[in-house]
């Protein structure tokens, strides 16, 4: 009965699986031909293997089968809900896989699709890991990783100039965020940084002054082109301003001026305007060579700074590695501020610069930004062949290039003092009242002792009194006048400057070199109050936990290791040898 079974059942099977292959569609008839086949011939082979089931051997193969295909099961299924819904935990030390707050909060606000593009193929495990966070907290974050080689329309229509370079698109907005390498991983802080800038709707313009021997914005050696490029890169509008061509600054919260180490000193009035543009919350970024006078000294009287004509000197020798000359300060050590969070212990160069001194004034604070080593000095006489430290003339570093200065907020003290003082000199009145009864008293006496006066003298006497209250009332008139054009001039609570000894750091060429570029750019973000949340950020860095050994330690654990551990092998087994006997 089996046989038969088992042979029907093959022809069925076979006949089914002929049909559909010829028919070259599997409909329904020959899908069902060919299960009615599979069916008989099952059948046929239960009833010949009846024995074969009945044994404990089988049974127990197949238990362990079933087993085996049921753990496999759960273990595929554990998998593939731990690959949609997974979880990660950071168990580094400074959290270098898990992204910041700020970074989180602004994809989760995320309202349209962003999508992140990369020039870099095949794609780095890190920066694919680095997105797949961002990716976790917003279905409209989304980014791709693009050959530049092979899909050239796509190249050519972000402007890709080389290899590794990163864009966020945004609807039809575009923007460079970095250009990646084996030595410049995609940081967290840059494309945080871009990702914030294009959602901003409002746009902040940056204007340089001109026409006082300024550096050009031109494409020329020692112009500013560079920091130009990269400004509207980031999404400002750059303009240059004149005040031959303008009397006023454009009054606009969101804008910063650049004064670049003028040569000749600019003009009473326009100092003038510059104070007004402070007292409406202006900003400005002072880069000032030591050569340069501004003639800003009313500004730098109200907010406390203090220029050093002399230069400073880096004699620590680590100029002279990357190409730079001892007058070339170079520095690694930047004060706890925004605008430097980022830079860890980078290094940036600052060729010819000088010190900057802030005396804190009251109501302005004041950050310094970067720092000289303990090996430089301010330079007082640099047109000697050797430069050597004079105790007498120099000054002794460290020395702070740069300064964040912003406008404190007022106490409840000075307020309530400068309303007290305000209320006592509008109530004349009640002192003139209270004062009365003595003056009265004066002129009885003076009338009565000058009874036998001639009348000239009388009237001379009347009349002076009068003639010292005009000169009196004149005199409060014109120290009034005084008081309220210094008030209108006092900075705003919103006005911000930073400032540095130098501009040759912010030139073409030396623009791009190490840091130079992002201190500029970091200023102009933290003066326009667009990237406080991006510039909070801080790189996170893994702890070298490396064991630097010198020639004898070295010399010591490589005897060790090839002599001495392998002795103690030997020793041990001819013990072992020994015993045995």
């Amino acid at each position: 009965m089996a046989k038969y079974f088992f042979l029907t059942g093959s022809a069925i099977l076979i006949v089914g699986l002929v049909a559909g292959y010829v028919a070259t569609e599997w409909s329904f008839i020959p899908l069902a031909i060919a299960a009615v086949g599979g069916v008989v011939f099952l059948a046929g082979l239960i009833l010949a293997t009846q024995k074969f089931w009945r044994r404990r051997s089988t049974q127990m193969g197949v238990n362990a089968f079933v087993a085996t295909i049921a753990f496999v099961t759960i273990i595929g299924l554990l998998n593939f809900l731990g690959v949609r819904y997974g979880k990660t935990i950071d168990l580094t030390e400074n959290n270098l896989y898990t992204l910041a707050p700020q970074s989180q909060q602004l994809v989760e606000q995320l309202e349209n699709p962003l999508t992140v593009v990369v020039f870099e193929y095949p794609p780095s495990q890190k920066h694919e890991r680095l997105l797949e966070n961002y990716q976790k907290y917003s279905d409209n974050f989304d980014f791709e990783f693009v050959d530049p080689q092979t899909n050239l329309a796509k190249a050519q229509k972000f402007g890709v100039q080389s290899y590794g370079e990163v864009y966020l698109q945004y609807g039809e907005e575009t923007q460079f965020v970095q250009n990646i390498s084996e030595t410049q991983s995609l940081s967290e802080v840059k494309l945080t940084s871009a990702i914030q800038k294009i959602q901003r709707d409002r746009v902040s313009f940056v204007y340089f002054l001109q026409g006082h021997g300024e550096p050009p914005l031109k494409e020329v050696k020692g112009g500013l082109s560079q920091a130009v490029a990269s400004l509207k890169e980031q999404g400002y509008q750059v303009q240059p301003f004149n005040f031959a061509e303008e009397s006023n600054l454009p009054d606009s919260p969101n804008s910063v001026l650049i004064i670049a180490s003028p040569k000749q000193e600019l003009f009473p009035g326009e100092v003038e305007s510059i104070q007004k543009y402070l007292a409406g919350g202006g900003k400005i970024l002072l880069m000032l060579d030591p050569d340069s006078n501004s003639g800003l000294d009313p500004i730098f009287e109200t907010w406390g700074i203090q220029l050093d004509d002399r230069v400073i000197v880096d004699a620590s020798g680590q100029g002279e590695v990357l190409g730079f000359n001892p007058a070339t300060a170079l520095v690694t050590r930047y004060g706890d501020h925004p605008i430097t969070n980022p830079f860890g212990n980078g290094i940036s160069v600052y060729p010819i610069a000088r010190p900057v001194d802030f005396v804190e004034p009251e109501g302005v604070k004041g950050t310094p930004l970067a720092l000289s080593n303990e090996k430089s000095w301010a330079e007082s006489n640099t047109t000697q062949e050797q430069l050597e430290y004079n105790p007498e003339r120099d000054r002794q570093g460290p020395l702070v290039l740069s300064f964040a200065l912003e406008q404190r907020e007022a106490s409840a003290n000075q307020s309530s003092q400068n309303q007290s003082s305000k209320s006592n000199s509008q109530k004349p009145s009640s002192s003139t009242t209270e004062e009365t009864p003595a003056a009265n008293n004066s002129e009885t006496d003076a009338d009565q002792s000058s009874q036998n006066q001639p009348s000239a003298s009388n009237s001379q006497e009347s009349s002076s009194p009068t003639e010292d209250n005009q000169a009196e009332n004149n005199s409060e008139t014109d120290t009034d006048n005084k008081t309220d054009e210094k008030t209108s001039l006092k900075p705003s609570q919103d006005a911000r400057i930073v400032i540095f000894g130098d501009s040759d750091f912010a030139k073409n060429g030396l623009f791009v070199r190490q840091l130079n570029g992002d201190m500029f750019l970091n200023s102009i973000d933290w003066l326009t109050n667009r990237g406080e949340a991006s510039l909070a950020l801080q790189p996170k860095e893994q702890t070298n936990r490396r064991i630097n050994l010198d020639s004898k330690q070295t010399a010591i654990l490589s005897r060790t290791a090839m002599g001495i551990v392998p002795l103690i092998g030997l020793i041990l087994a001819i013990i072992s040898w020994l015993r045995r006997r």
